[in-house]
């Protein structure tokens, strides 16, 4: 990572009326790194992709990308400048085709040719074969792997500088669930940055560089994948490890 980090979020409080969702939360992300949010739910970890995509706004603390402040642009202003969310649901248009809702993703750049989107839908078929016959299926059709697969694609359409993934495992099938995630490992190897939201902690740390847990809106451990998997406390609460201590409580 450089020193300089292209994602920085400085003491980040989210409110939903009386509840505080996300409280100082303080992180950054690194040009061409995959970083892992960590967190059972409730914990911010949504929330904290909502307000970095400005669909959430926040009652205090700094977003920048590259340095530039992201508070009070609207969401297609924050796409147009670089980051793309995959939300939660996978939130694929049921009615439109599978090659339909790809080029939405693309939505954001204008002057594109038909010619460049119908190419660039093609190389999203060959990042996920497994997609690429139900072209002209409408969305309702496709099991939850096609549609996270589909979701994935329309956020790469963007051209995003981070990519925000919100849950991509959840509701999925282990073996769909490893092929989702060799996925994102080829995209980060690509050269684009992923800001990852998961609760399959075994999965999120397994392609990222560094993670960060999150407990009822706070940062309570961060540190490198084997770092993490280290402590007590993240296999108590992840993986049913004994010796857990209370620091993280």
């Amino acid at each position: 990572m450089s020193d300089k980090p292209l994602l920085e979020i400085r003491d980040l409080t989210v409110r939903y009326g009386e509840i505080e969702a996300v409280r100082g939360l303080t992180f950054t992300v690194g040009a061409g790194e995959v970083v892992t949010l960590l967190g059972s739910n409730g914990a911010g970890k949504s929330t904290t992709l909502k307000a970095i995509s400005g669909l959430v706004k926040p009652a205090g603390g700094t977003i920048l990308l590259d340095g530039r402040p992201l508070q009070g642009m609207k969401p297609e202003a924050i796409v147009r400048a670089g980051i793309a969310h995959v939300p939660e649901g996978r939130r694929v248009f049921p009615g439109l085709t599978v090659r339909e809702n790809i080029i939405l993703g693309a939505s954001n750049r204008s002057g594109t040719s038909k010619r460049a989107l119908r190419d660039e839908v093609e190389a999203m078929f060959d990042l996920f074969p497994d997609i690429r016959r139900f072209g002209d299926a409408l969305g309702w059709t496709l099991s939850g792997g096609q549609l996270q697969m589909v979701a994935l694609a329309r956020g790469l359409m963007a051209k995003p500088r981070i990519l925000l993934l919100d849950e991509p495992s959840l509701g999925l099938a282990p073996v769909i669930v490893q092929a989702v995630f060799a996925i994102i490992a080829e995209v980060r190897r690509r050269g684009t940055t992923v800001l990852l939201v998961e609760q399959n902690a075994r999965m999120g740390l397994s392609v990222a560089d560094r993670g960060y847990v999150l407990e009822t809106g706070r940062l309570v451990l961060e540190g490198e994948p084997k770092a993490l998997w280290a402590n007590d406390d993240i296999r108590a609460a992840y993986l049913g490890g004994r010796g857990a201590s209370a620091s993280a409580a």
